[in-house]
């Protein structure tokens, strides 16, 4: 009897939680004129209904943009109603994003400099399909793009599109703007191409001043680009971030702090670090420090390089943060043995 009590009062509460915070889908892939949304070219952009990919539904949005003051407007014919979410400490706003030119299992993990390797096998850790490891300023291409442990060949990217920023205007039915620009590198991919990037919607300057009524959301980037929206909800995305630690090695081996605590390397041997944030879409920073004290810095970056020329035992630690503090930050660490 007390375990249905008690089993009663948890369903009330979760009940009750839904009930005030509710996902919200603004847009799932419809026709515009299912969807009960305008599209409103802007500048020198456009922006059009399109069938050329799709992530749910029959369609998605082409956005053409060439700068931050041209691309479009989604407008909704009935404003929105996100007044219960402005006030949810976990609630974001999603937007899954394809860009021109990224396709699934194509495009490995980019490592500043590039770093060849005769890399893992198909499905081992850390690696993925045929695109490698490539270098902003060049360099050899090891031959499996790094997409987290046990990935199976052509699995999860990441990939940097050509497009840096995505700046966001939002218009509330009461006439208020409020805009926030999102970094775009370092974006998951998934098996289809797809990457999801949400924003916390109380991280959103003004957002919680207005009458919390969404009109219309403008969307720019911050140079000439083509990206398609497949999908734009609410959804609670709370709790630590989660991530850890992937390394490989002059031989292209790669190793995680998932699966081992300690690593031996000759002296002189340098190290590709990768740091791998899970359970969040939000931007995150990478902060790296190569000493006993984890709040050191000596590196930001999701990927960075070191050298071990002196033997000895070094301590690894990674701080996965939220730069906009709404989140815990997730912390990954490996003890480097230096032979």
């Amino acid at each position: 009897m007390r375990i249905r009590h008690i089993g009663w009062l948890m369903g009330l509460a979760v009940g009750l939680a839904g009930a005030g915070f509710a996902d919200v889908t603004l847009y799932a892939g419809q026709p515009t004129e299912n969807a009960g949304i305008t599209l409103r070219s802007w500048g020198a952009g456009s922006i059009e209904d399109s069938t050329e990919t799709t992530f749910v539904g029959s369609r998605s949005i082409k956005v053409l943009t060439r700068g931050m003051l041209s691309g479009g407007w989604v407008v909704f014919n009935t404003p929105v109603d996100l007044r219960a979410d402005l006030n949810a400490p976990d609630k974001v706003m999603r937007f899954t994003l394809r860009f021109a030119g990224t396709s699934g299992g194509a495009g490995g993990l980019q490592a500043p400099g590039g770093f060849g390797g005769p890399g893992a096998p198909r499905g081992g850790p850390g690696f993925g399909g045929g695109g490698g490891l490539t270098g902003e300023g060049g360099g050899p291409q090891a031959p499996g793009g790094f997409g987290g442990p046990g990935a199976p060949a052509g699995g999860a990217q990441t990939t940097t599109p050509t497009l840096r920023e995505l700046r966001l205007i939002i218009e509330t039915s009461d006439g208020k703007r409020t805009e926030t620009v999102l970094p775009l590198h370092n974006l998951r991919t998934d098996e289809s191409g797809w990457q999801s990037l949400s924003v916390p919607l109380r991280a959103i300057p003004g957002l919680r001043e207005t009458n919390g009524q969404i009109a219309k959301i403008g969307f720019f980037g911050n140079a000439t680009g083509v990206f398609y929206i497949g999908e734009i909800r609410t959804l609670s995305e709370g709790g630590p971030i989660q991530g850890y630690i992937a390394i490989q090695n002059t031989f292209g081996s790669v190793f995680t702090s998932r699966s081992q605590e300690r690593l031996s390397i000759a002296s002189g041997d340098e190290l590709i670090f990768f740091g791998v944030a899970e359970n969040v879409s939000t931007p995150v920073e990478y902060r790296w420090s190569f000493s006993d004290d984890p709040s050191q810095v000596d590196g930001t970056g999701q990927v960075v390089r070191r050298r071990f020329p002196k033997r000895g035992n070094y301590t690894v630690h990674l701080t996965i943060a939220d730069p906009l503090g709404v989140r815990p930050p997730a912390t990954a660490k490996i003890q480097i043995q230096v032979n």
